[in-house]
């Protein structure tokens, strides 16, 4: 007879998303996986099986958590213009713990040698969600009359991902917040 679960899913996800996103997926071994979410690691890979299998499944709930909850709050706001130049904002005033870890997406893109394809293209589709879900709201702002007709969505929105994936990696490694308002005026400057 199989034992039931003896944990919450989504607590031992959050967990080991941290311990990823903070130390990164090669420097985070399994006794840190152990420590943080609470779990022997004969439990971790009867539940989510290797290391990777983990990982996958980290991708998925931030992605779902994370992601998924500022493109709710920002991209599908009311005010599509507005909720992009929030959308930055956010990424750029988040806490100085959260500056410091950066985005596990962009982080994972720049380890990406070591992960498997099945990360690395779950990596790129969560990229491509956040790219789609910028071109719908601008789209919208389109139609609002809050930005030009002649703005081409799919364009700008593959412009605004590089921005923010660029953005993303200077937050990490610059503790010098003075050139966020500057960085918002650029991208405002291209909602135009």
């Amino acid at each position: 007879m199989v034992r039931p679960l003896e944990f919450e899913e989504d607590t031992v996800l959050s967990s080991a998303m941290l311990c990823f996103w903070k130390q990164g997926y090669a420097a985070t071994s399994m006794r840190d996986l152990e420590r943080e979410t609470k779990l022997s690691t004969g439990s971790i890979y009867n539940s989510f099986g290797s290391k990777d299998q983990l990982f996958e499944r980290v991708l998925d709930f931030y992605v779902t958590k994370v992601i998924g909850r500022r493109i709710g709050k920002f991209l599908e706001s009311d005010n599509p213009r507005e909720g992009i130049l929030e959308f930055f904002a956010d990424s750029m005033n988040s806490s100085a713990d959260i500056r410091e870890m950066g985005c596990l997406l962009v982080n994972t893109a720049i380890e990406m040698n070591n992960h498997t394809p099945v990360v690395l293209e779950k990596n790129l589709l969560a990229q491509n969600k956040v790219e789609k879900a910028l071109q719908k709201a601008i789209s919208r702002a389109i139609e609002a009359g809050q930005m030009s007709q002649k703005t081409d969505p799919v364009n700008l929105a593959q412009n605004l991902q590089m921005v923010l994936s660029g953005l993303l990696v200077k937050i990490r490694s610059d503790k010098d917040t003075s050139w966020h308002p500057q960085t918002l005026n650029f991208v405002s400057s291209l909602l135009v």
